[in-house]
């Protein structure tokens, strides 16, 4: 499909051959956008399906459209999931999450670390920006964006994934291609990890890679450590 604009329509509005926008995804769509009733509007159930449909009908938050083709994509067969620890700064972190979408993340976990410094997060937003960020890069899965307390946590609901820490020591590797079909980036808060942290990741056979000789802020190396996998399929 050649999609110029890609809108979210969920799964629970798909019925019956139709599709629906509701809330901000409409008005966006009818008032920023312009769309009339018999253009073509693409949208994303975030669930591995695209869907080409015309505009039937228009409504100050809602816009219905005829499903004129369908394309799915499969699960991706290596999939790549991020955890950092919380950034302090929110345009810092709000930056970092669009950028592991656009960059092919599967999933965004976001985590307080020891060195962490505690403040509020706004989790719907930053869910927001992830949707943004998807639909701008056209992806076909909606990354979900996944808050977990600490370091030890993310380990245990990753169990199944391999661990690959970010670690500027002299003993991390220069990073290689993935071996591992489910796959847990690690990076650190603006302190870095804590010995504790790196020692609990190790115990779990994460393997330790190098981004550089040169300290990076958090979000830069979120965006460094998934562009060394970026062409991973």
């Amino acid at each position: 499909m050649e999609i110029e604009n890609l809108f979210y329509s969920q799964a629970a509005s798909i019925v019956n051959g139709f599709l629906e926008l509701a809330g901000q995804e409409a008005r966006h769509a009818s008032k920023v956008m312009r769309f009339k009733e018999g253009d073509t509007l693409y949208a994303s159930d975030g669930l591995g399906n695209i869907y080409k449909s015309e505009v039937t009908e228009i409504s100050r938050d809602k816009i219905k459209g005829r499903i004129k083709e369908a394309v799915h994509e499969e699960e991706p067969p290596t999939k790549k999931v991020v955890a950092f620890g919380a950034i302090k700064k929110r345009d810092r972190l709000e930056f970092a999450v669009e950028k592991a979408v656009e960059l092919g993340a599967w999933e965004i976990c976001i985590f307080h670390a020891d060195h962490s410094e505690r403040s509020k997060i706004n989790k719907d937003r930053l869910q927001t920006i992830a949707l943004s960020a998807f639909k701008q890069s056209k992806r076909s899965w909606l990354p979900k964006v996944v808050f977990i307390d600490s370091l030890d946590e993310v380990l245990d609901h990753y169990e199944d994934h391999k661990p690959i820490m970010a670690y500027m020591q002299a003993k991390a590797e220069q990073p290689h291609a993935l071996t591992d079909s489910k796959n847990l980036f690690l990076v650190g808060p603006e302190g870095g990890f804590s010995e504790r942290e790196t020692e609990i990741a190790i115990g779990r056979s994460a393997k330790l890679i190098t981004l550089g000789k040169y300290r990076l802020r958090a979000e830069t190396a979120v965006i460094a450590i998934l562009s060394q996998f970026l062409f991973t399929k």
